[in-house]
């Protein structure tokens, strides 16, 4: 019998770009049930996409780390990640993702956290291509 482990099964979605777009689409939907009625799935699926490559620079290692990463662009602000103490930690690539989103969600970076709140301009959902063009 194959057995695989957690980290495997999490490199199988976060290596196959249409199920991790899946995987988070899901996500979403259950999370966000609006956004069925507020998005158009064209978009949503692109922002979706594009939402990925902005994470690959941070190396997250779990499908769960990648959900949050993209949540947390509509929660807190689409640029979050631009936020200076939150991208120094983000950026630590060589420690598991979970152990990095665990450290910014203590007390410390509650300041961070509503700093990130002023990444919230258009753009940041747009960078420098648009929705229906070709990644």
């Amino acid at each position: 019998m194959l057995i695989l482990s957690k980290s495997q099964v999490h490199g199988m979605v976060l290596k196959n770009r249409k199920s991790l777009i899946k995987d988070i689409d899901e996500h979403l939907l259950e999370y966000r049930p609006d956004f069925k009625s507020i998005y158009p799935r064209g978009y949503l699926l692109w922002v979706i996409n594009d939402s990925i490559d902005l994470a690959e620079p941070f190396n997250l290692d779990d499908v769960y780390s990648m959900r949050l990463f993209i949540r947390l662009r509509w929660e807190i602000a689409p640029g979050f990640y631009k936020q200076p103490q939150i991208a120094a930690v983000l950026a630590q690539t060589q420690r598991a993702a979970e152990d990095r989103f665990a450290e910014l969600t203590t007390e410390r970076f509650a300041p961070a956290w509503e700093q990130a709140r002023q990444f919230k301009d258009p753009s940041e959902w747009r960078r420098d291509r648009y929705w229906g063009e070709e990644p």
